[in-house]
């Protein structure tokens, strides 16, 4: 069976960024009798930035490209690499945040000094939260050096990682690692990875195709190539 790299999604899904509500639904038409049409129908309020989505340049750069932009190309699938980086080596920066910034020479040595085209980042265990999303208060970032390592690949197109953001800098104006990134790529975040062992595979990662969206939610799917010789 393929991994399914998003978390169920819940009205009692907790807020990692401060909104009223992750998730709603408001009864459109309900079936019942003599009621026309005989259909259930909700409308769906979603804050997709809580949870498993992919975002574009425009997230950070306010003339960015959008998520919409991207359906022409192949960013959201292809061979991937999983990456789950063992040991721990999360820092404690006090009011109980631990943070990891991923160094190049980390990042060099797990992947064997090769860029793949599509890398999704986890540590080999993480704290997860009641909804199954890896911990906020566990932060897992690249460092700019890694970040700028990976898009010296111009086949390079899709960084993906198991925490809420793929920056952590409280209180600054600046995003350098996503704008860093946003050069070649696009980013997901709010991935779960925990079950996904290290490896490659095949993705399909494609977003609601929103029009102007600097990010959208997404249900990313990874298959195991021999999964997929079984399809054919």
């Amino acid at each position: 069976m393929p991994y399914i790299l998003s978390p169920l999604i819940t009205e009692d899904t907790d807020s990692m960024w401060f909104e009223d509500s992750v998730y709603s639904k408001e009864r459109v038409y309900s079936i019942s009798p003599g009621a026309k049409p005989p259909v259930n129908y909700d409308k769906h309020i979603i804050n997709s930035h809580s949870l498993t989505h992919i975002e574009a340049p425009k997230h950070v750069v306010n003339d960015g490209k959008t998520v919409d932009e991207y359906f022409n190309t192949s960013h959201f699938f292809g061979s991937c690499t999983v990456i789950k980086l063992e040991g721990n080596n999360y820092k404690n920066i006090g009011n109980g945040v631990f943070h990891w910034a991923v160094s190049l020479s980390e990042l060099k040595a797990v992947l064997n000094n090769k860029i793949p085209k599509k890398l999704l980042v986890t540590t080999k265990e993480y704290p997860k939260n009641k909804d199954g999303y890896h911990d906020p208060n566990y932060v897992l970032t690249l460092s700019l050096e890694a970040a700028q390592w990976l898009i010296s690949s111009s086949d390079f197109n899709l960084y993906g990682t198991s925490w809420k953001s793929s920056d952590y800098s409280p209180g600054s104006l600046e995003r350098p690692i996503h704008k860093t990134l946003f050069k070649n790529a696009i980013i997901a975040e709010c991935l779960d990875l925990y079950a996904v062992p290290a490896g490659e595979y095949f993705i399909c990662a494609f977003p609601l195709r929103i029009k102007n969206s600097s990010e959208s939610p997404v249900t990313p799917v990874l298959f195991t190539f021999n999964e997929l010789k079984d399809f054919f």
